[in-house]
């Protein structure tokens, strides 16, 4: 019986250094399911897919289930532009205000609520109903974040940056998560080419952005200017670190979650 290897692939700006490499040239035995980090947490608990550069919280409440990647993850330098808090008021002025949250990254719904409570003692109401104008504040991640008229808005916080002015480590939005069964016979071996491929799919993007963002714009648009697209990678982070892993279970940590991180 031939073995598969089934991936998340996140149709995110952000997450083209990973896949870039294989839109137009697939690896065998690999097939790719397109979703949101949301998504793709779903397909991991339930095992439709062994892998994806998922919601680093996903490990926290399955990790039973799984191992991860210390090679690369999706982190930031300094900000990450695709995590945003847009907002009518200052943050910790927002208790008692309504806050609409996306429901698209279950990570970055967890770290807003962990600086509301802990770095600026703020209680907003939370909403997950469909957006209303009304709303005095709203989470966006991913290319609507980038999207975002930030004049629309009184005040803009990046998540990565309010993280690192906190706790002075990058965050780790992203992080590769692996179910355990991608390490048995006849599938750890594809696990490992993959990886492998992976590494060198973030190479070629650094080495030549223009090149692989416009093959990953034939696939995936994205409408934004051309020269906001090519310079958003200046402040992404697709290293692992020990300050990667420190900052991992410090954010675990401060949400309470007794965590034992696996790599492979």
């Amino acid at each position: 019986m031939e073995h598969f290897l089934t991936v998340g692939r996140i149709p995110f700006l952000v997450c083209a250094p990973f896949f870039h490499r294989f839109l137009d040239n697939p690896l065998p035995q690999t097939r790719f399911l397109d979703g949101v980090p949301s998504e793709q947490n779903k397909r991991l608990r339930e095992g439709s897919i062994m892998l994806s550069p998922s919601s680093s919280i996903e490990y926290a409440m399955n990790q039973k289930n799984y191992v991860a990647c210390n090679r690369f993850c999706t982190s930031s330098t300094l900000e990450i532009r695709s995590v945003k808090l847009f907002s009518k008021y200052k943050w910790e002025n927002l208790s008692g205000k309504s806050v609409h949250l996306t429901e698209e990254s279950e990570t970055s719904v967890r770290l807003l609520k962990l600086l509301s409570s802990q770095r600026f003692k703020a209680e907003p109401i939370w909403k997950t109903e469909v957006f209303d104008e009304a709303c005095d504040a709203r989470l966006l991640i991913g290319d609507s974040a980038l999207r975002e008229a930030e004049d629309k808005w009184e005040f803009s916080y990046d998540l990565a940056s309010v993280w690192q002015d906190w706790q002075n480590l990058p965050f780790v939005f992203g992080l590769w998560i692996i179910r355990k069964e991608a390490l048995g016979r006849g599938s750890l071996a594809l696990l490992k080419n993959y990886l492998n491929e992976t590494e060198t799919s973030i190479s070629d993007f650094k080495r030549d952005r223009k090149l692989c963002l416009q093959k990953w714009e034939k696939h995936y648009p994205h409408c934004l200017p051309q020269s906001l697209a090519y310079d958003y990678y200046n402040a992404v982070d697709y290293n692992f670190t020990a300050k990667h892993e420190e900052s991992l279970k410090k954010f675990y940590e401060l949400c309470e979650m007794p965590v034992e991180l696996n790599f492979i």
